[in-house]
């Protein structure tokens, strides 16, 4: 009798340990077969999501993409592959051991391109239609508010896009738009404004004595309010980036780094030449000495890169451990060294940015949105965009 406690506390173990495996481990590799393509599986735990990056080969078609979806870390999500052909265009519908939203990835050639690229081509449109898939459309409606011409059908649900107008922001949903002065001059120069989890922020660099007034939108709750500093910042500071909704923010002639949290309102010195100076790469945070620090601003997210394995154009940015570049006008993106996968062409485009795997692109005055599964679309027309397209417009989801 005494001995079954032993025995209960044995059993409780095994039943355990695979529990814990489970919570604990952030990241796996596999290979496996399915319906002929060699699959190689990586999972990596990004935040609180799973990620899992495919890579798919038969024969000399190869494909690559990236799925976001709780498998509760399963291996060999994928159990069946269907192939469709239509001309010189391939195409794999993946089916998952979850219930997942399929999606087609394609080939044209031997090159992997997106829908966008796709979806005016009759032998991508007979496969489409075969499958019961939907081809992206696009909304030729447009409205005009506060002289932006906006096309409010083509702003995904649950997003938000900001357009400052020197005096305060203009706020567009779909269906909905909005405007809130903060200002009573206008603000051209020097705007230090960016958007985080939850808020729209604008410091108010005016002023020879330095920040003082901090300008918050509110995009969740749809409320504005103003923060008055404490401790002012000079007019030589600037925003290194957003952590959740915390604003990193470097002040140059102080040589202090502060972390600026809207939900409490309140200016926090993170940084300085004794405790170092706080910089995010890829999401992980690094220390800096001061040397280093102040060679160049350093921005978290956005900045250009050079990498000549993958491109040798100037116009590089790596987020979530994918590449994004622009070569002439078209956009790619690149999972590590694998295949390229072209996105989409606009001739004569300004400049692009990114925002989680979205792409804004700016052409003269008209700014795009580019989704994966949406395609390329218009969202508005701002005719000062052709001449200041500096922290005009902000996008929020």
């Amino acid at each position: 009798m005494k001995k079954y406690p032993y025995y209960i506390a044995i059993a409780l173990i095994v039943l355990i340990l695979p529990i814990i495996n489970k919570i604990t481990i952030k990241q796996h590799e596999v290979e496996y077969k399915v319906d002929g393509y060699q699959i190689k599986e990586e999972m990596k735990k990004i935040g609180w999501e799973q990620e899992y990056r495919l890579f798919l080969k038969k024969g000399k078609q190869e494909y690559s993409y990236f799925v976001v979806q709780n498998f509760h870390k399963r291996k060999r999500i994928i159990k069946k592959i269907q192939t469709i052909k239509e001309g010189d265009i391939t195409c794999i519908l993946p089916t998952y051991k979850n219930e997942v939203e399929k999606e087609l990835y394609c080939l044209k050639g031997r090159e992997q391109v997106s829908i966008e690229i796709l979806k005016t081509d009759p032998s991508y449109q007979k496969i489409a239609k075969k499958k019961k898939m939907s081809i992206p459309e696009e909304s030729t409606i447009k409205k005009e508010y506060k002289k932006v011409t906006v096309y409010e059908k083509n702003i995904p649900k649950d997003s938000v896009f900001l357009v400052w107008n020197y005096k305060g922001i203009i706020v567009f949903k779909q269906n909905e738009k909005k405007y809130y002065p903060f200002l009573d001059y206008d603000l051209y120069d020097n705007i230090m404004a960016t958007t985080t989890d939850r808020y729209f922020v604008l410091l108010e660099n005016t002023s020879v004595n330095g920040i003082e007034k901090v300008h918050c939108y509110d995009l969740e709750k749809d409320k504005y309010k103003v923060i008055t500093l404490e401790n002012k910042l000079s007019k030589e500071s600037y925003i290194n980036g957003v952590i959740g909704n915390k604003v990193y923010i470097t002040d140059k002639k102080k040589k202090k780094q502060y972390t600026l949290d809207m939900k409490k309102e309140n200016l926090v010195e993170v940084g300085n030449e004794e405790n170092l100076y706080i910089k995010y790469v890829e999401e992980e945070k690094e220390l800096w000495k001061k040397s280093d620090f102040f060679m160049n601003n350093q921005y978290f997210k956005g900045e250009r890169i050079e990498n000549n394995e993958i491109t040798e154009s100037k116009e590089l940015i790596k987020e979530n451990h994918i590449f994004y570049f622009r070569e002439e006008n078209t956009i790619y993106k690149q999972l590590e060294n694998k295949n390229r996968i072209k996105l989409l062409e606009l001739e004569e485009m300004n400049r692009w940015t990114l925002n989680q795997g979205d792409i804004l692109v700016l052409k003269e005055d008209t700014l795009y949105l580019y989704q994966d599964t949406t395609g390329l679309k218009k969202i508005l027309e701002y005719n000062e965009l052709k001449y200041n397209n500096e922290n005009i417009v902000y996008f929020w989801k």
